[in-house]
């Protein structure tokens, strides 16, 4: 009884045996399916053939043009350099040597310090040496008056009272006046040594520490003693350019903190590097501000060439086509072009006598390689 219940009640109503979850699972996924649908329908409808075949823009009369850049001529002067780079040198530069050994009494050698000629620059404790000059002038003293009595007594026997010159040379030799004469010399000349003493205006250099009361031997450098009142450069010219210099031209002399200042070429040496193909000029400078300092690296600059034409431009004007050179000039919005056969050439400018170029004309400069005879441009003019 209870069975045929049941199963009236399922044919009845199946869906009271469904779970709850199971009615929301099925409802989500329709409610998926028919979102998927509608995206589809909305892809496809936006590729209509109304939007396939709206006309496109006309793009056949839009001009191009390329940005060029212009230079502007002038009419001044070419000038033609010869540079290079060399080292700074004292125009006088001595090294600090004793002649002799011993201790030090007083020094003023220290780095730096600015000495004038005839200052004391080190003295040595010359007991010694003042002993053996004060002994050596004792001894001439001697021979000198033994050698006067001689000689008087000889005179007596002598005819007219007088010795020849053989004669007195003998007696001479006989009491030794010249060693004693030549050792007392030698005794001024080592004691003159006690003392070093500065051959000439300048400024110390110097690595030691010295100390009063310590030992140098003969022959220790001390340091170095520079004139920069005036100092000297070597600059380093190629061979092929050596004949276009001469004495007492004007160099331009710059550092690489920006000081500069002008000297003369006083040298032109007279051989040839033969591996470099160089040879060397030299510099002199005036230098009372001390700004050159010695071994520094500095440039030197010489005016060897100057040239004046009808209109000078900067180097990168020109270009060369089918052989010939030509620079493009601007005409309003366009560009012609212009043979030409420059005058002078430099790593820098042009010189052009054109009849058809005139000073204040703007000639491109940059991005022209491809350009064409009077195509239009974009014009950018440098500063």
């Amino acid at each position: 009884m209870t069975a045929s219940f049941n199963s009236r009640i399922m044919k009845t109503n199946p869906s009271m045996f469904i779970p709850k979850n199971s009615k929301h699972m099925l409802t989500t996924g329709k409610f998926r399916v028919i979102m998927s649908v509608f995206s589809i329908c909305l892809i496809f409808g936006a590729c209509t053939p109304d939007e396939e075949d709206k006309p496109k823009p006309d793009t056949s009369n839009i001009e191009i043009r390329p940005d060029v850049i212009f230079a502007t001529s002038d009419d001044l002067p070419l000038y033609r350099y010869l540079e290079s780079q060399g080292t700074v040198e004292p125009a006088r530069d001595l090294i600090i040597q004793p002649r002799i050994s011993g201790f030090i009494q007083s020094h003023q050698i220290f780095e730096g310090r600015r000495v004038t000629k005839g200052d004391t620059l080190l003295t040595f404790i010359s007991d010694e040496w003042r002993l053996r000059l004060v002994e050596a002038r004792n001894t001439f003293n001697e021979t000198e008056q033994k050698l006067n009595i001689e000689r008087q007594l000889r005179s007596r026997d002598a005819r007219g009272g007088i010795l020849s010159d053989a004669e007195e040379r003998n007696l001479e030799q006989q009491f030794g006046y010249q060693q004693a004469k030549l050792a007392i010399e030698r005794a001024e000349l080592e004691y003159s040594y006690t003392s070093v003493i500065a051959p000439f205006t300048g400024e110390l250099h110097t690595k030691l520490n010295l100390s009063t009361g310590a030992y140098i031997n003969a022959g220790t450098q001390l340091g170095q003693i520079l004139d920069h009142s005036t100092v000297r450069i070597r600059l380093d010219v190629l061979e092929s350019e050596l004949n276009g210099l001469k004495a007492g031209m004007d160099v331009e002399v710059s550092t690489p903190t920006g000081y500069q200042t002008t000297g003369k070429v006083s040298t032109i040496s007279p051989l040839i590097d033969r591996e470099r193909k160089t040879g060397q000029i030299i510099v002199e400078v005036n230098n009372n501000n001390r700004m050159l300092k010695t071994g520094m690296t500095v440039n030197g600059r010489i005016l060897i060439e100057s040239h004046q034409g009808k209109l000078r431009a900067p180097r990168g004007v020109l270009l060369e086509r089918d052989g010939r050179q030509l620079v493009f000039k601007l005409n309003g919005e366009m560009v012609e072009w212009v043979y030409v056969e420059p005058q002078i050439i430099t790593p820098e400018y042009v010189i052009l006598n054109e009849e058809s170029l005139e000073p204040g004309d703007l000639l491109a400069v940059d991005r022209h390689f491809a350009l064409s005879h009077q195509q239009k441009v974009n014009v950018r003019v440098l500063d």
